[in-house]
């Protein structure tokens, strides 16, 4: 019988030690290339349920969860026994660390160093303008999405790879008639993105020996019968690419070049879009008669070139 009490004694003695917070306190060294403070959350052992991607684990449901190191990367906490911390700070190059906070309580001078992650390193330029500006019109070849999730770094564009076929050249010579470069682009609208077309006028600039796209800087451009590369006069170019000011010409694009008009459009809409002095409309759709030489293109974006 007094083994029993024992027990139950000792038992009793377990449970309210486990649900007593104590203060759990120490520090984190600041990994070199990381945020100004590590982000730290309590965890709850004992639930066995998975959150904020902590794998086994349950967040508790106080509201002194989320935990932050200050500026010299000192942090203290009030925590059970059997509660759990995460520590995280820049993903993209550190793992998270995860410690019992009776671990650490062990250690008078608990210090955690992240463990940093493999991951590949974007060359460094500091070059703010380009050596050279190749200005063409291009004829798309192929142009891939880089995947750039084990980079070391966020990326605020994405990225991509492009080869083209140079039809006519107007900046500085390149010496292939094929070009490669690098794209980076943030651009989520369709007539945003210079890939979404089969022949361009692009620039191109060469940055610390590498061949980037000036994003931003191109037009998309189609032929016209009499041989010549020229924009049509279009409401969503005019939009996407400041065309307004530039004087239109009339001229004849091949007959390929039309655009679909929604058969929801009223007659009023229609003229609206696609006005008759820009547009030949037949069998829903608008056959451009305006448009603006590449040459104009290129004097309205001279200052790219000097």
């Amino acid at each position: 019988m007094k083994k029993i009490i024992f027990s139950i004694l000792m038992c009793f003695s377990f449970c309210f030690i486990e649900a007593q917070k104590v203060k759990a306190e120490g520090s984190v060294k600041k990994p070199t290339k990381s945020f100004p403070t590590t982000f730290i959350t309590l965890i709850d052992t004992n639930n066995g349920l998975t959150k904020f991607g902590a794998k086994d684990f349950q967040i508790t449901s106080n509201n002194d969860v989320i935990i932050y190191t200050d500026e010299n990367g000192y942090f203290s906490v009030d925590a059970k026994p059997s509660d759990s911390l995460l520590f995280k700070n820049n993903l993209k190059r550190y793992y998270p660390e995860k410690y019992a906070v009776s671990d650490v309580m062990k250690n008078k001078n608990f210090v955690l160093e992240f463990r940093e992650k493999p991951c590949i390193s974007e060359k460094e330029c500091d070059q703010k303008k380009p050596s050279r500006v190749y200005a063409f019109i291009g004829k798309k070849i192929n142009v891939s999405y880089v995947d750039t999730s084990k980079y070391c770094d966020d990326m605020m564009n994405s990225k991509y790879k492009a080869q083209y076929a140079i039809e006519k050249e107007f900046g500085e010579h390149y010496p292939k008639s094929t070009i490669e470069f690098t794209a980076y682009d943030h651009n989520t609208k369709y007539d945003g993105l210079f890939f979404n077309y089969e022949n361009v006028l692009i620039y191109v600039g060469e940055f610390c020996g590498e061949l980037i796209y000036l994003r931003e800087n191109f037009f998309p451009v189609y032929k016209t019968k009499e041989g010549r590369w020229a924009i049509p006069v279009y409401h969503k170019y005019n939009h996407w690419f400041g065309l307004e000011k530039l004087t239109s010409t009339p001229m004849t694009f091949d007959d390929s070049l039309t655009f679909d008009i929604p058969t929801s459009f009223s007659a009023e809409k229609i003229e609206e879009l696609f006005p008759k002095k820009d547009f030949k409309i037949e069998n829903g759709k608008a056959y451009p008669l305006m448009g603006r030489y590449v040459e104009d293109l290129v004097k309205s974006n001279d200052e790219i070139l000097n």
